[in-house]
C-alpha cells in the first residue's frame, strides 16, 4: 500500500464518497484503518473483510494504548511509540513486517503506517502475511532449483562426447533444456509430466518414458505421463523395477530385463530399464523410469543424465503441488471445505453474466442457523464448529454438482443454483431445511423445539433481481423476513409490487 497522507488523498472528497472508497479498498485488501484521537482512544474502526458485529468493532471508544498492550503484548511499547511519534511530529512513521503470534500459534506479518490527521492520527494495519510467507517459499524453492542445476552440470560434463557425434549431442543438450524449463511456462501438473517424458523420449531417442506417482493409501505407483507404455498403469506394492526404486530410495539399472525376476512386461521388446526415485524433502513421491530396446541400449552417460534429472522433475512436481495446494485454500473455507467469502463474489458475478447474456433462470439461496449462539454458549466452540461441519456436508448431499456452496461466514451459508427458476430454488431449500431439521446434531434437544434448525431466504433472476448485488440483496432480505417471523422456514423474496399483485413465490 502506498505510503500517501490520509489527509492529502482526502482533500475535496465527500465523506460518503470517502467511505465509499475505504469500504471498497478494504474488502480487497486484508487491513484494518482507524482513527485515534489526540486523547488516545480509538473514534472511528474500518476493517477489511469482516462484517459488522465482530469484535474489532467493538473496540471503538476504547483506549488505544491498552488495545495494543492486550493483543500485541511486549510490542505494544514499540507501536505506541511511533503513534505519539507522529502525533508529536506531525509525519508518517511506519514500521513495516512487524512479526505477531496469534492465539492460535500462527506468526502474522503486519505493516504498520501513523498518519497524522488534523489533531488524530489516522493507524493503517496491513497484513502481509501471505507476501512474506510466498517470498520465502521463492526463496526455497530458488535454492533448491540452483542445487539442481548445479547437478545437472555435473551430469552434463560427464557426458562421453567422444561416444556421439554433434547431431547427438545437440539433441541431448536440447532434451536437457527442455525438461529443465517444463515447470517454467505452466503449474499444470499433468501438463508438466507430459511434457517432461516427451522430452526424454523424443530427444533422447529412449523407447519408453513414464513418471509414475505415489498413492500412498491405496500403496500403488500411478502411472501420471508416459511415452510407449500402455496407458493408466497402476503398479501394485513392491512388484516390478519400480517399487524397488520406491522401496530402497536408489536407483535400480537393470541390463537385461529378461533376466529380471521382478521385471513386468510393459512392451514386447524391452530389452534394459533404469528406475530412478523422485524424492523431495526426504520423501519418495514416486519413480522416473526408463526403458529401452536393444538397438539402443543405456550408456553410463544415460544413467548420469536420467539420475540427475529426477532431482529436476521431484522439485517441479513438488511446485506444482503446492501451488495447487495455496489455490484451493485460498478459495476455500478451512473449518467446512466449502467455498469461501473471498471467492463467492466471483462466481456470482460471473454465473450472473452467464444467466443474463444466454436469458437463462439463476437463483440464490442464503440460509441462517437459528439460535446458534445459544448453541455454542451451552456446548462450547468445539461442538458449535462440528455442527457447522454438518451442516455443510447436508448442503453437499441436497445439493447438485453443479450448484456453488459458500459459508458466508459464522453461521451464515449461501447456494447458488444455475440454470435453477425460484420455485425449484424454494424446492430446494425446503429439502435442506427439512434434512437439517432431521439431523441428530449433538445436545440438539437443548435448542428452541428439541431441534437444531435454519431460515432460508431465496431471490431468483430475473423476476426478482437486475444485478447480481440485488439478486444478494433480496435473498438476504427474505433471510431477514424468515428470522423475524417463525424462523425454521423459507420465504421467498417478495417485493411491493409482487405483493400488491397476489405473488406468493
Amino acid at each position: 500500500m502506498p505510503n500517501i497522507s490520509v489527509k492529502e488523498g482526502l482533500l475535496g472528497v465527500s465523506q460518503t464518497m470517502t467511505d465509499a472508497m475505504l469500504g471498497a479498498l478494504l474488502q480487497s485488501v486484508p487491513a484494518t484503518v482507524l482513527t485515534v484521537g489526540g486523547d488516545g482512544c480509538i473514534k472511528e474502526l474500518a476493517a477489511g473483510r469482516r462484517k459488522p458485529g465482530s469484535h474489532e468493532f467493538r473496540a471503538k471508544g476504547k483506549s488505544f494504548a491498552r488495545l495494543l498492550r492486550c493483543v500485541f503484548g511486549p510490542a505494544a511499547a514499540k507501536l505506541w511509540q511511533a503513534y505519539e511519534t507522529a502525533a508529536r511530529t506531525g509525519r508518517t512513521v511506519s514500521l513495516p513486517r512487524l512479526p505477531h503470534r496469534t492465539i492460535r500459534d500462527f506468526t502474522e506479518y503486519l505493516t504498520w503506517s501513523f498518519t497524522p490527521a488534523a489533531g488524530d492520527v489516522v493507524v493503517c494495519i496491513r497484513n502481509v502475511t501471505e507476501t512474506v510467507c510466498l517470498e520465502q517459499e521463492f526463496i526455497d524453492l530458488s535454492k533448491q532449483n540452483a542445487a539442481a542445476n548445479r547437478d545437472l552440470l555435473a551430469a552434463m560434463s560427464k557426458l562421453d562426447f567422444r561416444l556421439m557425434d554433434l547431431d547427438q549431442a545437440h539433441k541431448k543438450l536440447a532434451a536437457l533444456y527442455r525438461i529443465t524449463s517444463a515447470g517454467q511456462g505452466t503449474v499444470s501438473e499433468e501438463e508438466i509430466l507430459d511434457e517432461i517424458v516427451a522430452g526424454i523420449t523424443g530427444e533422447l531417442g529412449y523407447a519408453c518414458a513414464a513418471v509414475l506417482l505415489l498413492d500412498a493409501d491405496r500403496r500403488e505407483l500411478v502411472m501420471k505421463a508416459s511415452r510407449g507404455y500402455p496407458a493408466n498403469m497402476r503398479i501394485p506394492y513392491g512388484q516390478g523395477i519400480t517399487w524397488r526404486a520406491a522401496l530402497t530410495g536408489k536407483m535400480v539399472y537393470v541390463a537385461d530385463v529378461t533376466k529380471d525376476p521382478h521385471y513386468i512386461p510393459a512392451i514386447g521388446n524391452g530389452a534394459s530399464e533404469l528406475a530412478v526415485p523422485l524424492i523431495h524433502a526426504d520423501k519418495v513421491i514416486g519413480v522416473l523410469d526408463v526403458e529401452t530396446t536393444a538397438d539402443r541400449p543405456l550408456h553410463p552417460y544415460d544413467r548420469d543424465l536420467i539420475g540427475s534429472l529426477a532431482g529436476q522433475v521431484a522439485l517441479t512436481i513438488a511446485h506444482a503441488k503446492h501451488v495447487a495446494t495455496v489455490e484451493v485454500q485460498a478459495i476455500t473455507d478451512g473449518l467446512t471445505g466449502l467455498f469461501n467469502y473471498r471467492c463467492f463474489h466471483t462466481m456470482l458475478e460471473r454465473e450472473y453474466r452467464r444467466a443474463a447474456r444466454y436469458k437463462r433462470p439463476l437463483s440464490l439461496i442464503i440460509l441462517d442457523i437459528d439460535y446458534f449462539k445459544r448453541y455454542n454458549d451451552t456446548n462450547g466452540h468445539s461442538l458449535g464448529n462440528e455442527a457447522l461441519r454438518q451442516v455443510a456436508e447436508i448442503l453437499r448431499q441436497v445439493c447438485r454438482d453443479v450448484d456453488i456452496v459458500v459459508r458466508y461466514g459464522g453461521e451464515e451459508f449461501i447456494v447458488l443454483l444455475p440454470e435453477t427458476g425460484l420455485a425449484e430454488a424454494e424446492g430446494v431449500a425446503e429439502r435442506i431445511r427439512e434434512a437439517i431439521a432431521g439431523h441428530p446434531f449433538v445436545s440438539r434437544e437443548g435448542q428452541p423445539g428439541g431441534m437444531l434448525t435454519v431460515s432460508l431466504g431465496v431471490a431468483g433472476y430475473p423476476f426478482d433481481a437486475k444485478s447480481d448485488s440485488e439478486l444478494l440483496e433480496h435473498a438476504d432480505t427474505a433471510l431477514y423476513l424468515a428470522k423475524r417471523t417463525t424462523r425454521n422456514c423459507v420465504v421467498p423474496y417478495l417485493s411491493r409490487t409482487d405483493r400488491a399483485n397476489g405473488r406468493t413465490s
